[in-house]
């Protein structure tokens, strides 16, 4: 028997009651965020006896922390990090923001040459608690500018200049993480049977064939030259990306032969949901058993997890991503 257990703390106090709590995280943004719902009229004793509107006595930047699970069989820390702000609604919601919410608050400037985007992040972190996880690639640039920025604007300017190669989001260790998404929570799975654990699918499977895209690919040349790369069905659903790192034809031309690929596979895409176990995170793996259909089983990238825990149970949707192996039988 599965009984649902969790807690939450915000600053100073324990919550063992849990109203409503909704935790997204995803390889797609840099910040996982949780929002807590609470009774509007929740009182808290404070030390000295003194009884207080939770409003009142929970303040932006108090630290959290939400362990969800089921008694005997799960005890998860699924996620740490700051209030953000706190609507006073009915119910009362306490948003808050993974440890990047720090960023916020310190200024970023940078303005090198010969250096690398290692060096840039460290550079964005300096001063704070955020640790870099230690698998950043140490990718060369011959110059780089942050100007009249904060440190969370700076590191939303890198996403947008490095987004057709790498990816920025904490790691399951909560530390920041920039590089290929798939060099994240290698060899660790979580399996789903489309027949058995499953609480909603709405995963949709398509052959190569039938996904209809078409990928559009610019860059600019040292000399201030456009260059274009586009391949795929003409009047299929446009994807279009802009790259200020590549500088010549024959890289943006495999950069759009290598999102071809990534768009056309044949395979599930969509989103199934699910109990708090399996446990399942960003960047992991996902395998998915179908014992109808057998020759679609196969292992996909996890791209986005939402968990909510409340009265009305505990589950977590599970959005994929590109294919990753077929199941061999």
């Amino acid at each position: 028997m599965f009984v649902l257990q969790g807690y939450f703390e915000i600053g100073v106090y324990k919550f063992s009651t849990i109203n409503n709590v909704e935790i997204t995280r995803s390889v797609d943004e840099i910040t996982d965020t949780a929002v807590i719902k609470m009774p509007t009229k929740f009182l808290i004793k404070e030390g000295n006896g003194k009884l207080v509107y939770t409003e009142e006595a929970i303040k932006k930047g108090d630290r959290v922390k939400i362990v969800l699970g089921y008694k005997d069989k799960l005890e998860k820390v699924e996620f740490t990090g700051y209030v953000d702000r706190i609507k006073c609604t009915t119910p009362m919601e306490i948003h808050c923001e993974d440890a990047t919410w720090l960023l916020k608050r310190k200024d970023a400037a940078f303005s090198k040459s010969n250096t690398t985007l290692k060096q840039v992040l460290e550079s964005i972190v300096s001063g704070t608690d955020l640790k870099l996880a230690a698998n950043i690639p140490e990718m060369a640039l011959q110059k780089y500018l942050i100007k009249d920025k904060n440190a969370a604007q700076a590191l939303k300017q890198i996403k947008d200049e490095f987004k057709e190669i790498y990816k920025i989001y904490l790691n399951d260790a909560g530390e920041l993480y920039c590089g290929l998404q798939e060099l994240n929570n290698i060899n660790q799975k979580a399996s789903y049977d489309l027949n058995y654990n499953i609480i909603e699918n709405k995963l949709e499977f398509k052959t190569g064939e039938d996904r209809r895209v078409k990928i559009i690919c610019e860059g600019c040349t040292r000399d201030n030259k456009k260059i274009t790369a586009t391949l795929g069905d003409k009047d299929g659903e446009e994807f279009k990306f802009t790259s200020k790192v590549i500088t010549d034809q024959s890289s943006i031309d495999k950069l759009a032969e290598e999102y071809l690929k990534i768009a056309k596979y044949g395979g599930y895409s969509g989103d199934i949901t699910s109990f708090l176990l399996p446990v399942a995170s960003p960047a992991m793996a996902v395998e998915i058993i179908d014992k109808k259909h057998p020759n679609r089983e196969g292992s996909y990238f996890i791209k986005k997890v939402v968990t909510t825990y409340g009265t009305g149970g505990a589950r977590r949707t599970v959005s994929i991503g590109n294919k990753l192996t077929t199941n061999k039988k």
